[in-house]
């Protein structure tokens, strides 16, 4: 039994038992779970509490008989038919009393000797049909130092049993002892073969030389005690709690609940950590798909850029050679001489026409570059949407799947990624790119939206394209124009042309930079629409690294701290 020393020993450890308890208990309130919250809050309270035996079972299965049988004392009620829908809580009391602390849990007081150092709670039957009281008996699991299983001895096989001594054993690794109760009921063979299945089940749930015994309330009342079986139970409690002390079992079971609780957070945590880096792994690729697929549509339009420029070359080339063949003297006194008869054969009516010209051909020539060029810009931008959708689509499934870090985080993750994988898969619709685009585009080129991408970003192209010819075309006709008008024509007509040929050479330039500028800048345009769609994803990640990372860092605190009490505990009283 314990002594004086004992006893200083174990309230010093209590009291950091009890800190760490809380420093956990914060913890969880971090994580946002209030279930384990209100579950380490009971654990700390308990630490204080009088030894708690737990006992469960079946409805009828003989829990409170039992439990009055072992006290051999009248403390629970008793009936054929379940007597209470709710937990009794039995405690020690000098005077007797009962009160409701919520609808579902009834304190008992009693002037029980026995009751000094323990404390009784019998639950309803796991198998009841009374609303809530698997999930409150579940409650008062954690806290439990001894758990009593109570079978009914002739058919310990219910399935709602089973499934709660999962709970117990593999959520809380609690002391259990097995009660095949009401054994009188039961033949001998019967209630041997009964045995041997229980242990056999319990070897199937991890539990390693079940211990367990065949009581008989009804005989241990009717004074039978030989063959009812609490003497037995009796001596095991007696010789269990005569070696290590109740205070030192206490310890031992709050030990093993905190330590499943900080177990479990590891499991979880490392989850979650690999999850973010999962995440972080994701958007980086994303980032850097869109970065290497810009670089490649800019040189993409550089290449059509040059294309262009070619063609540019080649158009103003046959021009000059149109225009030097229709500037010749001869071909100005013809034109002259005609234009007497006919004013649309003069010098300007040629000159207007061979600009209309010129336009058609552009217009014709650059469309047809333009979109066979774009085809690959196009192709890259889907195949980059198709990429991005896949990079989703891999992480769509979360890592962690548990109710124990309730984390609003690992909810927001879902519901982001959701959002973005379906924002940018309409982007491979051509619909709904074709409105992105257009609203971007619409004061550039709004005639010529309607088709696809292929059709639009074309457009969008050979529109550019043609303006800036057009442009350029437009000043050099309209400098020759004005030359013409002014009717100075056969005395400046080789300086006419060479400024006129000068004027195209000179302009090549400003074709290239201005073209490629427009397109470059309207790229940077598609492609920041297409990043818009990530903003959600790369803010979520960010705020996760900000979350996660100290998170992880103050559960390896706490890991830290509870192997190194745990330890001191289990060397300087547990061990005695």
């Amino acid at each position: 039994m314990s002594s004086p020393i004992i006893d200083e020993t174990i309230s010093k450890y209590k009291s950091a038992l009890d800190e760490l308890i809380l420093e956990i208990q914060e913890f969880s309130q971090q994580i946002d779970n209030p279930e384990l919250e209100q579950t380490l809050a009971s654990l700390r309270q308990n630490i204080n509490e009088p030894f708690l035996f737990v006992v469960v079972g079946e409805v009828k299965a003989g829990k409170s008989s039992f439990v009055n049988a072992l006290l051999q004392e009248n403390i629970c009620q008793t009936a054929a038919e379940p007597c209470t829908d709710k937990i009794q809580q039995i405690i020690y009391a000098e005077a007797e009393f009962q009160t409701e602390i919520t609808p579902h849990l009834l304190k008992i007081g009693l002037p029980v000797e026995i009751l000094k150092n323990l404390s009784i709670v019998d639950t309803p039957g796991t198998n009841t049909i009374v609303a809530n009281h698997q999930e409150i008996t579940k409650e008062f699991i954690p806290n439990s130092d001894l758990v009593f299983f109570v079978f009914f001895a002739k058919n310990p096989y219910t399935r709602s049993a089973w499934d709660l001594l999962d709970y117990v054993n593999r959520q809380w690794r609690k002391k259990i002892i097995f009660i095949l109760q009401q054994a009188d009921l039961t033949k001998p063979e019967e209630l041997s073969r009964n045995k041997e299945k229980l242990q056999e089940y319990a070897q199937q749930k991890g539990i390693e030389s079940a211990i367990i015994f065949a009581t008989s309330a009804e005989l241990e009342f009717t004074g039978e005690i030989t063959q009812s079986g609490f003497i037995e139970v009796r001596n095991y409690i007696h010789d269990t709690l005569g070696k290590t002390g109740t205070q030192q079992l206490k310890l031992q079971g709050i030990i093993e609940t905190s330590q499943e609780i900080i177990n479990r957070f590891d499991s979880d945590l490392n989850l979650l950590q690999q999850q973010l880096e999962i995440d972080q792994t994701t958007v980086n690729t994303i980032k850097e798909r869109l970065a290497k697929n810009e670089t490649r549509s800019r040189y993409e339009l550089e290449s059509l850029v040059e294309r262009l420029l070619v063609k540019y070359i080649k158009i103003t080339d046959k021009i000059k050679a149109e225009f030097r063949d229709n500037l010749t003297i001869f071909a100005l006194l013809k034109g002259s001489f005609a234009a007497w008869f006919n004013p649309e054969k003069s010098t300007q009516a040629w000159m207007k026409n061979l600009k209309h010209r010129c336009e058609q051909e552009l217009k014709a020539s650059l469309g047809e570059i333009s979109q066979d060029g774009v085809q690959h810009f196009v192709d890259g931008i889907r195949q980059l949407l198709s990429n991005l959708v896949d990079d989703l689509q891999k992480i769509r499934e979360p890592q962690v799947k548990t109710d124990l870090l309730a984390l609003s985080i690992v909810e927001r993750r879902q519901q982001v990624i959701e959002d973005v994988h379906e924002k940018v898969a309409d982007l491979l619709e051509d619909e709904s790119f074709l409105k992105a685009i257009d609203s971007i585009n619409a004061s550039i080129a709004p005639r010529f939206l309607g088709g696809g991408v292929a059709t639009v970003a074309g457009t969008l192209i050979a529109t550019i394209t043609e303006v800036v010819l057009l442009d350029i075309l437009g000043v050099a006709f309209a400098g020759v124009g004005l030359v013409i008008a002014g009717g100075t024509i056969f005395f400046k007509r080789k300086k006419i042309i060479q400024k006129f040929e000068q004027k195209l050479d000179q302009e090549k330039d400003k074709f290239t930079e201005a073209i490629s500028s427009k397109l470059n800048s309207q790229l940077s345009i598609i492609y920041e629409e297409i990043e818009r769609n990530f903003i959600d994803i790369y803010d979520y990640v960010e705020k996760e690294e900000n979350k996660i990372i100290p998170l992880v860092g103050r559960y390896k605190q706490i890991q830290a701290r509870s192997t190194k009490l745990f330890n001191s505990i289990q060397e300087a009283v547990i061990s005695d």
